[in-house]
């Protein structure tokens, strides 16, 4: 019961609290939920979304996020049968992605947890299927 009673009190507080940022990418910073008596304790997590339609993000930039926080990334694949990702990379050169998103098949959404960056800088992203035309910068600061 009491935990019922903490999870609508956090989801009526999260309302209204949405903050837009370049391009249209919507960042919320949220609280992470403890899923249990044994789960660690809850963190802030920064809330991001972006989307893939017609072979393309909806936003080329994302943030800016803060520095040692994990992030949310909803990510919503637009395109039916056509497979979308969402990786990030130190650079556009990089080979060797910070974050790999599962790849989605058609119309799907997924939320990605992406690990907390504590080096604030401009990270590349891009679609690991179309990586030459699917591309976008994270702001971290």
């Amino acid at each position: 019961m009491f935990a019922v009673v903490v999870t609508t009190a956090l989801l009526a507080g999260c309302g209204g609290d949405d903050e837009k940022t370049g391009d249209g990418a919507t960042a919320t910073p949220t609280e992470a939920q403890a899923g249990g008596d044994d789960s660690p304790p809850a963190g802030d997590t920064f809330f991001l979304e972006i989307a893939a339609e017609n072979t393309e993000y909806d936003v080329s930039e994302l943030g800016p996020a803060p520095a040692g926080e994990d992030i949310t990334l909803q990510f919503d694949n637009d395109d039916p049968g056509i497979q979308h990702n969402w990786s990030l990379y130190e650079t556009e050169d990089s080979e060797d992605p910070i974050f790999e998103g599962n790849i989605l098949t058609g119309v799907d959404t997924e939320d990605y947890a992406v690990p907390a960056i504590d080096e604030p800088g401009t990270y590349h992203f891009h679609c690991d299927i179309h990586p030459a035309v699917m591309t976008g910068e994270l702001i971290i600061e």
